[in-house]
């Protein structure tokens, strides 16, 4: 009896799976809740723009869908600055990159030097700014802020859509 008795015990005081929570991932896919398109070629980095390079990846998804911090970061920068609309940048010091989220329906509700985790809510599609619908306008930059060199963030942004 008592053995039975110590058995139930340590049973019990194994956590069970739902108890156990998994670590956050590393990366996560910014737009929530919807199928998402990454639009045609001029949606897409580097195509011509009025006289300038698209500098990030258009991926359109209804108005009011949630936006996430791909990465674990910092919120350096924050407004809404005419073609960019409401937008947001996060600076991801392990990767050394910024993540410039623009043409937010709302502006952000995190304040500069916040610390986001990967999947924190920081946002909603939106058409702020210069754009012709409902849509996240994503940069990808080297180093910390918005003036860095930027990026393709497409290879990524179709990795993380099929995780």
């Amino acid at each position: 009896m008592k053995l039975a008795t110590i058995t139930a015990v340590f049973v019990a005081a194994v956590p069970t799976a739902d108890e156990v929570k998994a670590p956050p991932p590393e990366s996560v896919f910014p737009v929530r809740g919807h199928t998402v398109d990454f639009g045609e070629a001029d949606a897409r980095f580097g195509a011509g723009r009025s006289g300038h390079m698209h500098e990030g990846q258009d991926v359109f998804a209804p108005a009011g869908t949630r936006l996430v911090s791909v990465r674990d970061g910092t919120v350096v920068e924050k407004g809404d600055d005419g073609g960019r609309g409401n937008y947001v940048a996060i600076w991801d010091r392990d990767s050394r990159r910024t993540y410039v989220y623009l043409h937010m329906i709302r502006p952000t509700p995190l304040r500069v030097m916040s610390h986001v985790h990967s999947g924190q809510r920081i946002g909603a599609v939106g058409c702020t700014g210069s754009c012709w619908g409902d849509h996240l306008h994503i940069e990808l930059r080297r180093g910390r802020g918005t003036t860095g060199s930027p990026l393709d963030p497409l290879p990524q942004l179709r990795r993380l859509a099929k995780g």
